[in-house]
């Protein structure tokens, strides 16, 4: 009977220090989010509202190496279908982040997707299909 007890108590205690693991990697996950977070807000970002379907870039965005694609949350949560969007003959690069920016009318805008201009597109022209909602959607760029 008392080796019973003993076993018991053994998964027990394995199992509160296999939870004890998860949490800590949880918490170390989340800690990558925060700095990556914390690096982007350190950002001064560079932003227009894209408000058309077919929307030209402005020149002087046409001259970073990137630029980035900020949604609006009534966009994320319609689950418009992102990979549609294209800059050219590029298209976008989804990203996962939870990083967001105050857009007009304090709606937060939130990252969504980037473009890689190291080898330009063939034209400055954004498609976002089916956009119907000015202010939803915002181009940038970042510097410090």
């Amino acid at each position: 009977m008392r080796s019973k007890t003993i076993f018991r108590k053994n998964i027990f205690q394995s199992c509160l220090v296999m939870l004890l693991l998860l949490g800590t990697l949880f918490s170390l996950a989340g800690c990558a989010d925060d700095e990556e977070k914390a690096q982007l807000a350190s950002y001064h970002w560079e932003t227009v509202a894209v408000s058309q379907e077919e929307f030209r870039i402005p020149e002087n965005y046409m001259n970073k190496d990137e630029l980035y694609l900020f949604v609006s949350r009534d966009i994320l949560d319609s689950h418009y279908d992102l990979s549609k969007v294209t800059l050219g003959d590029k298209r976008i690069k989804l990203v996962d982040s939870s990083f967001n920016l105050p857009g007009p009318g304090f709606k937060a805008l939130f990252l969504v997707g980037k473009f890689d201009l190291k080898d330009k597109p063939a034209s400055d022209d954004l498609k976002v299909p089916g956009l119907n909602k000015t202010g939803n959607v915002a181009i940038a760029y970042k510097k410090r």
